[in-house]
């Protein structure tokens, strides 16, 4: 069984993605295989750094994501200019990465989970079984990302401007209570599985 997790910024799909590591799931994180690749010194980093200069790496050569999202995440033709670039560059890799896992993982008959907010720019689901969508309202995922990224709200309205949600999605989860009630909804969901 292959399931996507999605959902905007702060609605838990993370959270859930680990909620299923612990229960054995293999889990494929889109937005830490995109970590990965923007690795210093390699074809995606250079990329990066081709297109949007030195100046948003740290001393030791990485890539800020902080700064980057200053530059992509905007309501100026620039800025969406530039997310679109970047999406460019980063997309096929990443799409390359998550069909080669998921072919392996399928061949193994290995239960995972890939986990991403933009899973239509990705087109993952197309490789997976079921697809949970994860939501909370919009104040309270707001807070849970300031507490994790310190980001303010204006870069938080954004980067959500950016993320869709499946119409389509098998299930639903409403995530505005306590970590009990999130995992017990998703043990109910996990029973259908």
């Amino acid at each position: 069984m292959i399931l996507g997790i999605t959902g905007k910024s702060g609605t838990g799909k993370h959270t859930a993605a680990q909620f299923l590591e612990q229960r054995g799931w293999k889990v494929l994180n889109a937005d830490k295989i995109a970590h990965k690749l923007y690795r210093p010194y390699q074809k995606i980093w250079r990329e990066i750094v081709d297109r949007f200069g030195e100046n948003i790496l740290t001393k030791d050569d990485t890539v800020d994501r902080q700064k980057l999202k200053s530059i992509v995440f905007g309501n100026t033709p620039e800025a969406k200019q530039a997310l679109k670039d970047l999406n460019a560059i980063v997309h096929p890799e990443l799409k390359r990465h998550l069909k080669n896992e998921l072919y392996y993982l399928k061949k193994k008959k290995a239960n995972a989970v890939v986990v991403g907010a933009l899973w239509k720019e990705l087109e993952f689901f197309e490789l997976c079984d079921k697809v949970l969508l994860t939501k909370a309202g919009e104040a309270l995922a707001y807070e849970r990302i300031r507490k994790r990224d310190g980001i303010d709200y204006d870069l938080f309205k954004i980067s959500i401007k950016n993320q869709t949600e499946p119409k389509d999605a098998d299930y639903t989860v409403i995530n505005e209570g306590s970590f009990q009630e999130f995992y017990k909804k998703l043990n109910s969901i996990l029973a259908k599985l």
